[in-house]
């Protein structure tokens, strides 16, 4: 099998270092990793230009899977807070949150 350094497909043959990982949103981060996801299925790639592609794919992730963990953890933290403070002031009317007496959310009723 005779080895090719470009494909004809178009993309890079090799892929340069990934970006400032910590610069990246999770939109581009997940941007990235989905070209280089086409970038594997597409072939052409020589074993090392596919195995460094895996490698920042999988940089990506990791990036990916904590920005995730962070935006998780920020929204517990705002909704515990705000659930704190629901309790606190009790002359706070269901209606005044834009609410309905009916609503779901726990008001801690005694």
């Amino acid at each position: 099998m005779a080895k090719t350094s470009g494909s004809g497909s178009g993309s890079e043959p090799e892929l340069g270092p990934t970006p400032n990982l910590d610069s990246l949103t999770f939109e581009d981060a997940f941007a990235l990793l989905s070209e280089m996801a086409s970038s594997l299925e597409e072939g052409g790639l020589t074993l090392t230009g596919a195995t460094a592609r895996y490698e920042q794919g999988m940089s990506l992730v990791r990036h990916c899977n904590q920005l995730l963990e962070q935006a998780e953890l920020k929204i517990t933290t705002l909704k515990d807070s705000y659930n704190q403070g629901l309790d606190a002031p009790e002359d706070i009317l269901p209606g005044q949150l834009g609410l309905t007496e009916e609503s779901e959310l726990d008001t801690s009723e005694e």
